[in-house]
């Protein structure tokens, strides 16, 4: 039998939903451990968050961009900028001492929060720790200093983190990202994310599937090292609408042929992993479903007229008010741990041609998967993040005044309430993090600027002059 499988397209790092690498915790995902989240987490959460982006290039959602060469100038800064995030990284000795001073104290804060060496200033019971990273001499340069700038050029970065004590052994976190992305305009940004998400309007498999191979071979290239569309089923029904079935099979065992500490890091990592995401609306209709298991990743959406609607039944348009509910286990050491039934509120609070923004808030523990020795610690502290407005993440896009770029913002907030269990939970995952040494960062970032680079390329062509 002819083997039907085709190379995904993914587009990852930026707009992921795991805090860059100078943030520490972010949401209720990092509370398993902020150094594990920012390991494993990497691919899988940039997965999910991105899952529409697996079929990215097709010709019709680059066609977002315009034509001209303003399109393809604004293209190139797009891809550009995240391709120029991806060199290799080179840190000044205050970032490099804070990174991991502040992911080893992530669960754990007090351990930090004294130590002034970790932080750029402090103002009573508040701690702050500034980075700004730039792409300068084929490298990416990150300083922690003092009286940051504003992102002037694509692929700068200002990263905020502060730490504030609340009481006695009661914290917060929270951070803030702006990423520069050029003149892309958020207006522009989304509509290429809505024509990706209907791609499969008015097409047959086989259509969508010579489409998108006709449209990026080089990203096709790029991503076949670690990635294969096993299934893409786009079903016309009677109503209009298009129902979409994605099927993306996870190869760490090619990836490691050409990236073999990247390779061994995913199959360490993500190949163990168990994700399940449902967006439905508050009546509970689900509008997207992803499931990855097995190092298989499905996808199910239904679209009309380049917007997505209900999974099933009326088409009803998807609301600015979603809940999501999140089921995740990871394995770290011996351990399988994670959580299910994570309840969080997704609402789009900004929808104009100069901002485009989405807030995320967790305020229910979900049930929690825990080795059994767990069971004799204190458990009150896993429900204190979840307390009072939440734990929060907001992300968007927002156009820059005058010269100034179009930025990706990302905003976290995040409380803890220090306790043996987030001690122990600390200490069953700090291997993961020693485990991201600088051969897997540099392998990942050489793999993910193949990436970038590729879909850069490819939009030059389907983006007419």
């Amino acid at each position: 039998m002819q083997d039907r499988r085709i190379p995904c397209k993914i587009a990852g790092v930026g707009c992921r939903f795991n805090p860059s690498r100078s943030s520490t915790g972010a949401f209720p995902i990092a509370r398993l451990s902020s150094a594990h989240r920012r390991a494993a987490g990497r691919l899988i959460a940039g997965l999910f968050a991105l899952a529409p982006l697996l079929v990215v290039a097709c010709r019709e959602s680059l066609s977002g961009f315009g034509a001209g060469l303003h399109a393809r100038a604004t293209a190139d800064q797009l891809f550009g900028a995240f391709a120029d995030r991806h060199v290799d990284v080179v840190r000044n000795a205050k970032y490099e001492y804070a990174r991991v001073a502040l992911s080893r104290g992530a669960l754990s804060p007090s351990r930090v929060f004294d130590d002034s060496a970790a932080w750029t200033g402090e103002s009573g019971m508040l701690r702050i720790l500034e980075t700004y990273g730039a792409h300068q001499d084929n490298k990416y340069v990150m300083n922690s200093r003092r009286g940051l700038p504003v992102p002037a050029r694509p692929a700068d970065g200002r990263h905020v983190t502060t730490l504030s004590r609340l009481a006695d052994s009661q914290y917060r976190w929270d951070t803030s990202v702006d990423f520069a992305l050029g003149n892309a305009h958020p207006k522009d940004i989304a509509l290429v994310v809505s024509r990706l998400l209907s791609a499969g309007e008015g097409l047959g498999e086989r259509e969508a599937r010579a489409d998108l191979m006709a449209s990026t071979p080089r990203t096709a290239a790029v991503l076949a090292t670690a990635f294969s569309l096993d299934t893409l089923r786009p079903t016309q029904l009677q109503d209009g609408t298009t129902a979409v079935t994605l099927g993306i099979a996870i190869h760490s065992d090619q990836l490691k042929q050409r990236f073999p500490a990247f390779g061994d890091y995913v199959h360490r990592y993500v190949d163990p992993a168990r994700i399940r995401l449902l967006l439905t609306d508050a009546a509970g209709t689900p509008y997207l479903e992803a499931l990855a298991k097995d190092r298989f990743l499905t996808i199910r959406l239904r679209s009309h007229g380049g917007h997505l609607v209900a999974l099933s039944g009326p088409a009803k348009p998807m609301p600015d008010t979603l809940v999501v509910v999140a089921d995740l286990t990871i394995k770290v050491k011996m351990f399988n741990v994670g959580f299910h039934d994570l309840t969080m509120d997704f609402v789009n609070v900004a929808r104009g041609d100069r901002e485009r923004d989405w807030v995320v808030t967790a305020k229910k523990e979900p049930h929690w998967n825990l080795p059994f020795i767990s069971a004799r610690l204190l458990r009150a502290p896993l429900r204190y993040p979840f307390s009072g407005e939440g734990a929060l993440l907001r992300f968007g896009v927002r156009a820059g005044d005058g010269d100034a770029p179009t930025v990706l913002v990302r905003q976290s907030r995040l409380a803890v309430q220090e306790s043996s269990i987030l001690k122990f939970i600390n200490s069953l995952t700090s291997t993961a993090m020693d485990d991201f040494g600088t051969r897997v960062e540099h392998e990942e970032n050489e793999w993910l600027r193949e990436v970038f680079l590729a879909l850069r390329d490819d939009a030059r062509v389907v983006i007419a002059p």
